[in-house]
C-alpha cells in the first residue's frame, strides 16, 4: 500500500497538477473578452482609418473648390482673351485693308511721278522758255508791221495771189 508520505507528496502534485489544469482552461468568459478586444481593436482601426479617409476627402473637397474657382477664374480669362483676339483680328483687318489701300495710292503716285520731269530737264525746259520770253517782243514787232497783199481775178482764178511782207527784219536768234 501507498505509505503516508506518498500520500501526502502525491496530493501536492495532484492538486497542483489540477490547479494547473484549471488555469489552463479557457472560460467562456476570457473567450469573449478576446473576441471583444479583438472587434474592438478593428473598430479602432476601422475608425482611425474613417477619420484620416475623412480628413483626406475634406482636403480633396476644398482642393477641387479651389480648383472650380481657378477653372472658373480661367474661363472667365479664356473668354476676355477670345473677345480681344476678335477685336485684335477685326483691328488687324481694318489694317490690312488700309495699307492695301496706301499700297495702292503709293503705286499710282509711283507712276504719275514717273512722268514728272527731273530737274535737268525743267532746267532745260526753263531756259528754252526763256530764250523765246526774250524773243517775245521782237516777234510782236514783226507781227506789227506784217502785211499782207492779195490780188483776186474772177475771171482767171489761177493768177490769184497772196503777199505776205512785214516791214521789220526778223531777228536771227529768235527762229
Amino acid at each position: 500500500m501507498v505509505s503516508d508520505m506518498e500520500t501526502k507528496i502525491a496530493r501536492p502534485v495532484a492538486r497542483r497538477a489540477s490547479h494547473v489544469r484549471r488555469r489552463r482552461t479557457v472560460h467562456p468568459q476570457g473567450r469573449l473578452r478576446f473576441a471583444t478586444g479583438i472587434v474592438l481593436m478593428i473598430a479602432l482601426a476601422t475608425a482611425a482609418f474613417g477619420v484620416e479617409g475623412y480628413m483626406r476627402s475634406s482636403r480633396s473637397q476644398h482642393h477641387v473648390a479651389a480648383l472650380q474657382a481657378e477653372l472658373a477664374s480661367l474661363q472667365q480669362r479664356v473668354g476676355a482673351d477670345e473677345q480681344a483676339v476678335a477685336g485684335e483680328r477685326h483691328h488687324t483687318r481694318t489694317v490690312v485693308v488700309q495699307a492695301s489701300a496706301v499700297r495702292r495710292l503709293v503705286q499710282r503716285v509711283k507712276w504719275q511721278l514717273q512722268s514728272v520731269p527731273t530737274e535737268a530737264q525743267l532746267a532745260g525746259l526753263r531756259s528754252e522758255v526763256a530764250s523765246y520770253a526774250a524773243c517775245v517782243p521782237q516777234l510782236q514787232n514783226e507781227i506789227e508791221g506784217l502785211r499782207l497783199s492779195w490780188r483776186i481775178d474772177a475771171a482767171k482764178p489761177s493768177t490769184d495771189s497772196f503777199k505776205l511782207f512785214s516791214t521789220a527784219p526778223a531777228s536771227a536768234s529768235c527762229h
